[in-house]
């Protein structure tokens, strides 16, 4: 009844009700209260990310939805103003999963290592590795995560896969949220478009995902071999050997403290006694780099946090002037700063020219002339 004075007229729409409606089909107040014919193209993506979550969100969960829905609507945006032919929804080159259990979950991750010319050893840093095929955000979804996702997956129909994984979490986690997100990229975007991840959700296809982020961090079959010829040198219940583990594989010390329990090859007191060793002074001790997830603090760089296809396309926007770098900063949600080092061509110090140099006569210095 009431929606029927409302479009008789008869009564005005308060404007809360009118914002609501613009959010909900992707369009501004201004052009909802002027009665502009909505655009098909335009989404609301985050209202069907409110939809997908399995429980209430909190206000910055909400906020950080909202912001990759901006981001995307830009980088679209962009793309068409440059000319840019996007890719459309993504597919999966792998049918859906069968079920829901851990045993599928490691199998499907042994696929997709197979599928990227993974092998069974260090993925460095899957961030990087992933970058080409899914584009990935990392964006404040809220540091409680009771009522915050770790991240979520969204297939996009225009840019196709789309992950997300909350910035206010340890490099660790925000690693480990990866890869679970992954797997529903691959093994779930068959029958949903969207996944949000909430920690503790007793969901099959969760337990699914938890499983193959660890096969596919640090593959179980991988990790038993390297045990096997390290373990006759020492015990798995020392840290040190675990650090030398860790950097075989280039996850973090907690991570491979869990794959050693998942897989069954320490017990749960030598999982609980492992956390009581400090990592980066190992590493140290042992001559190595710590890795940036073992250390209590991580500053990601703004630019870090973007996909390097919209990073791509802002910086030759940027070089025809398509966009200012005010514009820039805007679609980056970075400073001007951070904009100009995208910009920035700085040429070769002293040194870097000597090691360009030498490499250039090994490689080069024994040619006929």
């Amino acid at each position: 009844m009431l929606l029927n004075y409302y479009e008789a007229g008869r009564r005005q729409v308060p404007l809360t009700v009118a914002a609501a409606l613009a959010r909900l089909y992707g369009t501004s107040l201004e052009s909802l209260l002027a009665g502009e014919e909505l655009v098909g193209s335009r989404l609301d993506v985050s209202g069907m990310l409110f939809r997908a979550a399995p429980r209430d969100l909190g206000d910055s969960a909400r906020g950080g939805l909202r912001l990759f829905e901006q981001r995307v609507s830009e980088y679209v945006e962009l793309a068409g103003e440059m000319g840019v032919k996007l890719p459309g929804p993504g597919r999966s080159p792998f049918p859906a999963a069968r079920s829901v259990s851990a045993k599928e979950g490691a199998w499907a991750a042994r696929q997709l290592r197979c599928q990227l010319n993974l092998g069974g050893g260090a993925l460095g840093d899957p961030f990087q590795v992933l970058d080409e095929r899914v584009l990935i955000w990392r964006l404040p979804l809220g540091v409680d995560l009771r009522a915050a996702p770790s991240g979520f997956f969204y297939n996009h129909p225009e840019v196709g896969f789309c992950i997300v994984v909350n910035s206010e979490m340890t490099l660790g986690r925000q690693v480990f949220t990866l890869a679970h997100e992954l797997a529903h990229a691959y093994f779930h975007s068959q029958h949903a478009d969207v996944v949000v991840s909430m920690p503790g959700e007793d969901h099959g296809r969760e337990r699914f995902a938890d499983a193959f982020a660890g096969e596919f961090l640090v593959p179980g079959d991988e990790l038993r071999r390297a045990v096997s010829e390290l373990a006759t040198f020492d015990e798995l219940t020392e840290p040190t050997l675990v650090v030398h583990l860790q950097r075989h594989f280039g996850v973090s010390f907690a991570t491979l403290r869990v794959r050693l329990l998942q897989e069954r090859l320490i017990s749960r007191s030598d999982y609980a006694a492992l956390a009581e060793a400090s990592p980066s002074r190992l590493a140290l001790a042992l001559g190595y780099r710590v890795h940036p997830a073992d250390l209590g603090s991580y500053e990601l760089n703004p630019l870090a946090a973007q996909p390097t296809r919209v990073l791509l396309l802002v910086r030759a926007a940027l070089e025809r002037a398509v966009i200012t770098p005010g514009d820039a900063a805007e679609i980056l949600g970075t400073s001007t700063e951070e904009v100009r080092q995208l910009r920035a061509r700085p040429g070769p110090a002293d040194d870097e020219r000597r090691v360009q140099q030498d490499l250039e006569d090994a490689a080069f210095g024994n040619r006929e002339r």
